[in-house]
């Protein structure tokens, strides 16, 4: 599995310079809070590493050639559902290592500092992406799957401030009453759950449509 994983970051090498580069430019002029240059970031980034992932086997036949070998089709899903992992963790470090570079060479005059809580909120909104995706991507593939991953991806920016304007929705302060109640860690751990979960119904979907598939 790990091995499925090296391959896809050995074949992007050109992608993470693109993303690295992306993340440069995000920073210098989105002037916006910097939680929120590092929420899009992140997702952005990440998508942008799945995507790329899932359209390079695609061109190249891959799932043919991994079918072929002493590999489950448990472990070639279980491959896709961890660099979900590989990859937010390497959106996360080049925008705490660009921002340092900037901050130090003045390039950036925005403190780009990041939180716990802005982390969670982007790793939840990468599950939630992905979770919706891969299960589409197992059924269907790359080509027909694609529409679905932009849908995902640009839906997200443009329901979250629609999700933020019903802040005073009586549903929504009951559950920020409910959290605001909890300590940190217990908001965590049940975010955490909820995630987890989300990404374990999400990988039942998606392996019960790849062991179906036909190459």
């Amino acid at each position: 599995m790990f091995q499925l994983i090296l391959k896809d970051i050995l074949l992007l090498k050109k992608i993470f310079l693109f993303a690295a580069a992306y993340i440069i430019v995000m920073m210098m002029f989105l002037k916006e809070d910097s939680a929120v240059v590092f929420f899009v970031s992140v997702i952005a980034v990440t998508y942008m590493l799945i995507l790329s992932a899932c359209a390079h086997d695609d061109k190249n036949k891959a799932d043919i050639l991994l079918n072929s070998f002493p590999l489950t089709r448990r472990t070639v899903v279980m491959a896709r559902y961890c660099s979900i992992f590989v990859f937010s963790v390497t959106a996360i470090m080049y925008y705490l290592v660009i921002a340092h570079i900037l901050q130090m060479t003045g390039l950036s005059a925005q403190a780009h500092s990041v939180s716990l809580e802005n982390v969670a909120a982007a790793l939840c909104a990468v599950i939630f992406i992905n979770s919706v995706y891969f299960p589409v991507f197992f059924k269907f593939g790359y080509i027909h799957s694609r529409l679905v991953g932009f849908i995902l991806f640009f839906g997200t920016f443009a329901l979250a401030p629609a999700f933020f304007e019903q802040a005073d929705h009586p549903l929504v302060q009951d559950v920020i009453h409910y959290f605001s109640h909890l300590s940190e860690g217990k908001e965590m751990a049940i975010v955490a759950v909820v995630m987890m979960l989300l990404l374990a119904v999400s990988f039942f979907f998606s392996l019960q449509f790849y062991r179906k598939r036909e190459f």
